[in-house]
């Protein structure tokens, strides 16, 4: 078999727009700061604990590929009914979120009164 032009403009084509869609995503990832994924889940954590503060809440850069940061909140010390870790992905969607429930099985990522 042997490949006619319209075949090469097919694959170009293809081509092109995988490249386009690898652009944006790098651009929608760097246009979402960390400030920015940091407030929204601090909402979050809020909107569960009405008597919280926006300074219980603080992030931490991960290896993960997959994660981009996780955002821990609670209160200082450490409350595991009241501490809560949001796992953040690329683009800033929660990947996995962990709370008072999931404390029997996990380990929290950075407890405060950790020394």
């Amino acid at each position: 078999m042997t490949l006619r032009p319209l075949h090469y403009a097919g694959l170009a084509l293809l081509c092109l727009v995988g490249i386009l869609a690898v652009a944006q995503y790098q651009r929608a990832t760097l246009e979402l700061t960390e400030t920015q994924i940091i407030e929204t889940y601090a909402a979050r954590y809020l909107d569960t604990h009405p008597e919280a503060k926006r300074t219980d809440c603080r992030a931490r850069p991960t290896a993960a590929k997959a994660t981009r940061m996780v955002v821990i909140c609670g209160p200082e010390p450490f409350d595991a009914a009241r501490h809560y870790e949001y796992h953040v992905g690329p683009l800033g969607g929660l990947v996995t979120q962990h709370g008072p429930a999931d404390w029997a099985t996990k380990s929290p990522v950075a407890p405060r009164d950790v020394t």
